[in-house]
């Protein structure tokens, strides 16, 4: 509707747009209604304003929850500034916070200035305050300066500067701690992402990152998935595009190294550093009318304190003939693989010049076939999908051949459409086997997937003789997981998976691995969302990987009474007997505010458990108070959170929506 301003008394002159309105209230109704008043507002001429005693707030006529109180306000649009003398935020009738003075920007735009303090309470580093600070260098510079108080570790500067050109951007984070109360040392982090366009055919990019330590992220991290972070990546990285008589190709330069961080319980192996990787790619879609034709080269130098060093070279020349129609496509495609490698370090007994070259086939075919049916009384299109997939690659020895980036892929329903089962470029295994697999899907008419199923298995002509020899026999460490043995069975395990809707609110989504052989279930996972409204949402998951991983994931966000709801989110390992991470919390929604309190507990090492407490209250259409990252932990923590407070009013829960009258109700 349209903004409402009234008042006893308006004196105004059109021409110098100057004039006083007295004891005026306002209503204005954006996408986020505000109202207010104040003894006086002063127009000062044109885009200036000036109001004595007034206030504001987002809360409905008659709620005076929180309400923003200041002497004296001015507007200037013309340069986008407001300035407000003893500005006061009341909270249930109770000064939360006080300035005699500050200035704040209009239009959401950039201004210097502290911003709102942030508090949060771990076990490991205590009571923890921070006070950001934003400066406003430049239109396209700027940075926030955050000094962090920790009741048990001391002192600590986060610093986060972003600059913007018109063919680059950048962002550089650096903390420092000049000293760990409790390890007595100092500690930092630093990290700099830089993308650059120099040319519309080259392109640049810097990923640095450093920590001092190696319980950094541990100590200072809330995510799980930092905290297990093995190898912090450094690489630097020029790419090349264009064209030439109809051949595309691309230029990749990359040097990267590692910085390897060691958990004493988990030992871990460093990774090797590329220094550098040369990558040539080049290609010809419809060679001919008929063919596709792929032409890939790397180069690559891998040096390591410890293990074997030295350069390789990989030529994967592919050629495809694609055959597409109707219901149906057959693809046959023919390659050679060819890695050479000059050693400057080896292993005795390990040859310092070496290749090997690997010719091999494969063929991917497949139909689709549909008819109508109904799917509870709803109509719906089912569809077939049966695929076959063959391989071959001859055998050839690389059990002297050093392993610098490659593994054994994980066997899953992708992994058994592919022709190398390895990873990397140092093994290329030798196959002569068949995938068959079938996929059927009821669409709805709009073409939404409401159900699922898919099975395959593939099928070996001989047995595996390549293997991959990945521990060197220097090694007394326990640095690498012990190796499989090589395959002398015909049939894999099997594969499948169902999933879709159940009616309109329910989601699941199940994938097994069956080993037949031994009639034993090899992994699977089984997951269910119910989601009937929003912020209503319950999810459960389970994971299993025999001897390697049994978790049960549960989440959920659930109104319990007027205006409140729960989050929880709960991760437990029963192979490790632990919970990895658990999150409790509430929320409630007041109308024109919501506060959210959340404890989050994580496995930050093997030995050590961090518990923190989250605090936030915020001010609908105004700012916020506590803790900032608490929605930013709710939405990662728990599948399907949605904020009670949205700004689109079309994605309210209907749990806070206001009642309408009864005699409105249809």
């Amino acid at each position: 509707g349209p903004d409402r301003f009234s008042g006893p008394r308006l004196r105004y002159n059109v021409i110098d747009e100057t004039g006083v309105f007295e004891q005026p209230t306002y209503l204005i109704q954006r996408q986020q209604t505000s109202r207010g008043s104040a003894e006086r507002i002063e127009f000062l001429g044109k885009d200036r304003i000036k109001l004595d005693k007034a206030t504001f707030t987002t809360c409905a006529p008659g709620n005076d929850d929180w309400v923003f109180k200041v002497e004296e306000l001015e507007l200037d649009y013309e340069v986008d500034d407001a300035r407000a003398k003893s500005p006061r935020l009341r909270f249930m009738d109770t000064t939360i916070a006080a300035l005699p003075f500050a200035t704040l920007p209009l239009e959401k735009r950039r201004k210097s200035g502290f911003l709102t303090p942030r508090y949060t309470q771990t076990t490991l580093r205590g009571a923890e305050v921070e006070v950001p600070f934003y400066w406003n260098i430049a239109p396209e510079y700027d940075a926030t300066l955050t000094p962090v108080e920790m009741a048990k570790r001391g002192s600590q500067l986060k610093s986060h500067f972003r600059y913007l050109g018109g063919s680059y951007t950048g962002d550089l984070r650096v903390d420092y701690m000049p000293e760990d109360r409790e390890l007595r040392e100092s500690r930092q982090r630093s990290s700099l992402l830089h993308t650059q366009q120099f040319t519309p055919n080259l392109s640049g990019k810097l990923d640095l990152n450093r920590v001092s330590d190696d319980r950094y992220f541990a100590d200072f991290s809330t995510q799980v998935q930092q905290v297990t972070t093995g190898n912090l990546n450094r690489e630097g990285l020029l790419t090349y595009r264009g064209s030439a008589s109809g051949w595309g190709y691309g230029i990749v330069t990359r040097v990267q190294r590692f910085q390897t961080l060691r958990d004493p319980e988990v030992p871990r192996a460093s990774a090797y550093h590329r220094v550098p990787q040369l990558n040539l790619s080049t290609g010809r879609n419809d060679l001919g009318g008929f063919a596709d034709l792929s032409l890939p080269v790397e180069y690559v130098q891998f040096t390591h304190p410890t293990l074997v060093e030295g350069e390789r070279y990989t030529l994967t020349p592919t050629l495809a003939t694609p055959v597409l129609a109707p219901g149906w496509y057959f693809t046959p495609k023919l390659g050679v693989r060819y890695a050479g490698y000059d050693l400057t370090r080896h292993d005795p007994g390990q040859p310092a010049r070496q290749n090997v070259s690997i010719p091999w086939f494969s063929l991917d075919t497949g139909l689709a076939f549909d008819r109508q049916t109904t799917w509870f009384g709803e109509r719906m299109t089912q569809t077939l999908e049966p695929r076959i997939f063959y391989v071959y690659a001859p055998y050839r020895n690389q059990e002297l051949i050093p392993i610098f980036d490659t593994d054994l892929n994980d066997f899953n329903y992708a992994q058994i459409f592919s022709e190398n089962r390895f990873s990397g470029g140092d093994r290329f295994g030798d196959a002569n086997e068949v995938t068959l697999a079938a996929t059927s899907r009821l669409l709805a008419p709009g073409g939404q997937e409401a159900f699922r199923a898919t099975i395959g298995q593939r099928f070996y002509f001989q047995d595996e003789r390549v293997r991959l020899n990945r521990v060197p026999a220097s090694d007394q460490q326990g640095l690498y997981k012990p190796e499989p043995s090589l395959r002398t069975y015909r049939e894999s395990d099997v594969l499948a998976a169902v999933g879709g809707r159940i009616a309109r609110n329910w989601l699941y989504d199940t994938t097994v691995q069956y080993n037949q052989r031994a009639s034993t279930t090899e992994r699977y996972s089984a997951s269910l969302r119910y989601s009937p409204e929003i912020a209503k949402v319950l999810s459960a998951n389970y994971r299993f990987n025999r001897d390697a991983l049994r978790q049960i994931d549960i989440a959920g966000q659930w109104p319990v009474w007027t205006g409140w709801y729960a989050v929880a989110r709960y991760n437990y390992s029963f192979l490790d007997r632990r919970v990895l991470e658990s999150l409790t919390g509430l929320e409630y929604n007041g109308g024109c505010w919501v506060f959210r309190g959340l404890i989050q507990r994580i496995q930050s090492t093997t030995d050590i458990t961090s518990t923190a407490l989250y605090l936030q209250l915020e001010f609908n259409g105004f700012g916020q108070i506590g803790t900032e990252e608490t929605v930013r932990l709710l939405k990662r923590g728990v599948p399907g959170y949605a904020v009670t407070n949205p700004r689109d009013p079309a994605l309210v829960p209907p749990s806070v929506r206001p009642q309408l009258p009864a005699e409105e109700t249809y």
